[in-house]
């Protein structure tokens, strides 16, 4: 989905619409506003829908020109048939400028020319003509679809975005020709109107989110018009439709008692989950163009490529062949933390497997993740399980309560060198960002990747040794020590200054934060426990001429430290901080900037040595 249109490809149309006016007041970012937008999903008698589209758009600078004269479609090419009822550009003196039927034309989605036994999306391109600043641009078309993505199950769906303006937006169902069901409307956050079968909407005013803001449906309003009324419903059409693809075969019997080498229980799974994250070749694919129902597992094992849907369903069914049980849940990998106010299917972009008796869940997709800690794009957000007990719930979040970063550089200063090494701990899923870095990576390749990195953070000098522990055992914390020096731009006298080595980790995530004190929108972060030790040996007869300002914070969003301080020829800097949450509301913003700004003013800080009289 994009700014720049809708994205209709199925029972549930899940749109952004984007506002603009052309108020002199507006963002810079505004580049176009939406005169129209509105798609009504049309149920027929036969199970197939209609969704009809209608959308007018202003582009108001070149900009807006080069991003909304091309309107991009796509749609299952299998069970879908797109037909173009009128295209045009229209400038301010009513005159039309039609698309001729040479610029519209198909091609294939990246996810099925990646996998095309996966995937028969097709991207319909409509490329306007004559496209000016203050022209308008019209498109209607009919997407009709043989049947719905879930059995029984249609849905539209919408998110106001206030980033951009809209003068009119509107979602309508029609069932008339299907008596038996009944449509459900439930919507939230502001801007939406409830009609007949319907929603309307505005946004009368552009506030352009800061960095740091997570999906618009988090904040934003959201409608929903859905054909079911609760989410076991949508569990239990999935598991219709997906529950035949985990079959045990004998192939596959026999590859599980394989892979999980004479154990059962956790030990059995845990071998299972990291044989197919390490054999089974991930692909992502979406889902509003290819479908829900995954492949047969024994096919995906056969092939050895699968998405996140095709890889739950081989993992279930080998799991079953031994007697241990799994299920499927859906799970939507934006930064929304939050429900949908009604039910719809494309709430979920990501599959996860779940066990009931260990109550655990797990991400088949990361080669890099280990089976007792969930990925964090995975982590505190809404998942739907199915199965036989079907129900909606929350991921965990991930568990800060001790470190899942700590890292400590201990130093001599030799003239104008540091030198010594520099010891990094990483857990959870600081381990898994860890490893996915250095995957593949080793020998000469390894430490000039491991140099860069010491130089983009800033670091001047050399890096000579890498060493690691258990950096491919997945189930285990990682660790790296490295042997380096560090060259400061000072030279030694009766007086000189060094500048403390910066932790990239606690700050870089902070900087979206420290220019502003408030927010009207909520801030995304994510959960974090870091710590940081820095030693350096001052050389004798030297002593710091002042300590900086040990600093202590502790808010409702986390906490953060720095103190120093200076025994037996050491000096000793210790910085940590913890963040306790991945959304920060607006009215606890300020906490959050504090904690920021903070952290930036200490890497600014510098060690002043003195000769001894």
């Amino acid at each position: 989905m994009t700014k720049a249109g809708i994205t209709l490809a199925v029972f549930c149309s899940l749109f952004v619409l984007n506002n603009a006016q052309a108020a002199t007041t507006l963002p810079a970012q505004v580049n176009y506003r939406v005169l129209l937008d509105h798609s009504t999903l049309i149920i027929h008698k036969n199970d197939s829908y209609t969704m009809q589209v209608e959308r007018i758009v202003e582009p108001l600078n070149a900009t807006g020109v080069q991003n909304q004269s091309q309107v991009n479609i796509a749609y299952p090419g299998n069970f879908a048939k797109l037909k173009i009822i009128k295209a045009y550009t229209e400038d301010p003196d009513g005159v039309r400028h039609p698309v001729i039927a040479s610029e519209i034309f198909k091609q294939s989605t990246r996810s099925a020319i990646a996998a095309p036994f996966l995937s028969d999306g097709v991207n319909e391109s409509v490329i306007f003509p004559a496209v000016s600043p203050g022209d308008t641009i019209h498109i209607q078309y009919d997407l009709t679809y043989a049947h719905p993505y879930l059995p029984g199950i249609y849905a539209l769906s919408a998110v106001l975005d206030p980033g951009v303006m809209i003068s009119k937006a509107s979602i309508a169902m029609d069932t008339v020709q299907m008596k038996q069901f009944q449509i459900h409307q439930s919507s939230s956050g502001n801007g939406w109107q409830t009609g007949v079968d319907e929603f309307s909407g505005s946004v009368n005013k552009v506030s352009v989110p800061p960095l740091g803001t997570p999906a618009p449906s988090q904040y934003a309003g959201v409608a929903v018009l859905s054909t079911a009324d609760n989410w076991k419903t949508l569990a239990e059409a999935y598991n219709q439709l997906a529950a035949p693809s985990s079959e045990v075969t004998p192939e596959i019997h026999a590859a599980a008692l394989k892979i999980a080498e004479g154990h059962t229980g956790m030990q059995a799974i845990t071998n299972i989950y990291h044989w197919i994250q390490q054999n089974i070749h991930g692909v992502s694919v979406n889902y509003e163009t290819a479908g829900f129902k995954p492949l047969p597992a024994q096919e995906t094992l056969q092939r050895g490529v699968g998405d996140s849907n095709a890889k739950v369903a081989l993992m279930c069914a080998m799991v079953h062949s031994l007697g241990i049980e799994a299920v499927p849940a859906m799970v939507s990998q934006s930064s929304r933390f939050k429900e949908y106010p009604g039910v719809d299917p494309f709430a979920f972009d990501h599959f996860l497997i779940y066990l009931p008796k260990e109550h655990r869940f797990m991400d088949l997709a990361y080669r890099h993740a280990s089976a007792d800690v969930l990925p964090v794009q995975d982590a505190g957000r809404p998942v739907l399980i199915s199965g036989k007990n079907p129900e909606m719930t929350t991921t965990p979040s991930p568990e800060v309560n001790l470190p899942l970063l700590s890292q400590t550089d201990d130093f001599t200063l030799k003239g104008s060198v540091l030198s010594g090494t520099e010891e990094l701990m990483a857990s959870g899923y600081m381990a898994q960002k860890e490893r996915a870095a250095l995957s593949g990576l080793k020998g000469r390749r390894l430490l000039k990747v491991i140099r860069d990195a010491f130089y983009t953070q800033g670091g001047v000098g050399e890096v000579h040794t890498v060493a690691f522990r258990y950096r491919h055992d997945l189930q285990k914390p990682l660790g790296i020590r490295l042997s380096l020096n560090r060259a400061g731009e000072f030279v030694p006298g009766k007086v000189f200054s060094i500048s403390l080595p910066k932790m990239h980790h606690i700050s870089a995530d902070l900087v979206p934060f420290a220019s502003t004190q408030q927010r009207s929108t909520p801030s995304l972060t994510t959960p974090v426990n870091l710590d940081f030790t820095l030693k350096i040996k001052v050389p004798e007869g030297y002593h710091p001429l002042y300590l900086p300002d040990s600093e202590s914070l502790k808010t409702s969003v986390g906490d953060y430290k720095v103190s120093y301080a200076f025994k037996n020829g050491i000096f000793t800097e210790h910085k940590s901080l913890l963040i306790k949450h991945f959304i920060v509301s607006s009215k606890a913003f300020p906490d959050l900037h504090e904690i920021a700004a903070l952290a930036l003013e200490s890497d600014h800080q510098a060690l002043v040595l003195e000769k001894s009289a």
